[in-house]
């Protein structure tokens, strides 16, 4: 008696296929986080880092930060120096000397010994006095405080110019430093979106294997009921066979990420790290507009986007160069002027008696004070300042063109970051929804398969299609972070678009 078998729901089958399809990603997280758990186990506990960890943590190891801090901090050491030669220069000192033999006491002795053993005269009175200095002189120990004053009256631009250049290098190593600020937050962001992504690919590659899998177990059934031909189950069989590469390279593409990442905050190689931000999906992107403020995770607020070229980190760089060589070109002008100096030095000599260290009191002390004021200007220079006029109006002609040429790289940087913005958001509204239409197809063709209606090279398609569509959107989905996070960082950003030697 041959038992007659309903015709199967292809409805129900259809929903069972996708429920399948949904749940193998699943499965799939639960197999990678008792890997990660088993591995924390094994060494140090894995680190929980969010991306506000992850930028605040590579801040405080970036070479190339610490670097610029550092160029900070000594274009500001130079700036104060400059800025000191506006002001009075006051220096003080002090000096303790010893005499072991002193003409001044040769002196006194041979005035001693010529003195007559009587008289008072006028003669007698004259090499008195003389005696009793040259007996001050011929102290052993002479003892000097000494306060040297001096104060730059008229430089002739000089001055000015040296704390323009110092402005100038202060203003362009901050900026610097902002720069590179900039440029790790979008380095470290890049790094932990790519490494987010990475683990979501792993997880798409393992889901295809397992449809593979399923998909050969479900041949290798209808070949031994004599349902499938044996050409069938070799394809399924390969298509098995050739994801393994894919899942392979998946996970050490995400171990290669995670390595670049855990380089960038400055912790050990070996450590295990837990992602906390995703990467944001809502299933649509609004196009861009430039006077909202774009949201960063990470970030402490939203950050609005600056596209203008002034506001441009080079831009400001150049420009200050400009007025920095402007100044160096007037100074340059005024070099035949003379410049003006007040000098000042004031002592005070002590000359204590044998083995004392101090005299008993100031008044012991005997000064001396000289006031000083003296210019210069140059009468012959063989042609040297006709020379740094010439060389001074070449380095404003250079830098004027360099701001300039710096404008429109600037220009052109700032559209083209808005094309890739609006190109991600694109491809990223492109992608949404091909994955679950993708999805479906490959149920129907799993069910079509079984049922013998379409054949494996059918259902290879429908699984390629669908393993496609979900990278496509991963990837999507991360190209769009990236590209919100540098149009939002843009100002302090270093230009992207190089930078050839002239116009053509």
């Amino acid at each position: 008696m041959t038992r007659i078998h309903p015709a199967p729901d292809m409805s129900s089958l259809l929903s069972r296929r996708v429920g399948a399809l949904i749940l193998i990603p699943a499965f799939a997280a639960v197999a990678f986080a008792t890997a990660a758990s088993a591995q924390g186990a094994s060494g140090a506990p894995p680190i929980a880092v969010s991306l506000s960890d992850a930028l605040r943590m590579a801040a405080g190891v970036s070479h190339t930060v610490n670097t610029a801090a550092a160029g900070a901090r000594r274009a500001r050491g130079q700036q104060r120096q400059a800025r000191a030669q506006f002001f009075p220069q006051l220096s003080g000192g002090a000096g303790y000397q010893r005499t072991l033999q002193s003409q001044f006491a040769e002196i006194q002795k041979r005035d001693d010994a010529s003195k007559p053993a009587s008289g008072g005269s006028a003669t007698s009175n004259s090499s008195d006095s003389f005696g009793s200095i040259t007996k001050i002189f011929s102290s052993e120990v002479t003892e000097t405080v000494t306060l040297n004053f001096s104060q730059n009256v008229f430089t002739a631009g000089r001055v000015e110019a040296s704390n323009a250049l110092a402005d100038a290098a202060r203003t362009a190593a901050d900026i610097g430093l902002d720069a590179a600020r900039a440029q790790v937050a979008l380095d470290v962001a890049q790094a932990y979106y790519d490494a987010v992504a990475a683990k979501q690919l792993a997880l798409i590659a393992d889901s295809t294997l397992a449809q593979a899998e399923r998909s050969l177990q479900h041949t290798t059934l209808a070949n031994e009921v004599g349902s499938a031909s044996e050409f069938d189950l070799l394809r399924a069989r390969v298509a098995r066979d050739n994801q393994r590469p894919v899942v392979i390279q998946a996970k050490g593409h995400r171990e290669i990420a995670l390595l670049r990442l855990r380089q960038l905050l400055g912790v050990p190689l070996a450590q295990a790290l837990v992602l906390t931000t995703p990467i944001r999906d809502e299933g649509a992107a609004e196009p861009v507009l430039l006077e909202r403020p774009i949201e960063i995770p990470g970030a402490n607020r939203a950050l609005v986007p600056d596209t203008s070229s002034a506001r441009r980190s080079t831009v400001r760089q150049a420009e200050a160069n400009v007025e920095a060589q402007r100044a160096a070109l007037r100074a340059a002008r005024w070099e035949r002027l003379p410049s003006v100096q007040v000098t000042s030095l004031y002592q005070r000599f002590a000359y204590p008696a044998t083995g004392a260290i101090l005299p008993n009191s100031f008044g012991l002390s005997y000064p001396n004070w000289a006031v000083t004021a003296g210019f210069s200007f140059p009468i012959f220079t063989g042609g040297r300042i006709a020379g740094d006029r010439m060389v001074a109006e070449a380095n404003l002609t250079e830098a004027e063109e360099s701001l300039a040429q710096t404008k429109e790289f600037a220009a052109l940087d700032a559209r083209t970051a808005v094309m890739q913005m609006e190109q991600a958001q694109a491809a990223y509204a492109a992608s949404v929804g091909t994955d679950a239409q993708a999805a479906k197809a490959y149920a129907i063709a799993e069910v079509r398969q079984q049922e013998g209606i379409s054949t494996q090279v059918e259902l290879q398609q429908a699984r390629t299609q669908y393993e496609q569509a979900q990278l496509n959107r991963v990837l999507a989905a991360k190209d769009l972070e990236i590209a919100r996070l540098r149009l939002a960082l843009l100002k302090d950003l270093p230009l992207a678009t190089p930078t050839p030697a002239g116009r053509r």
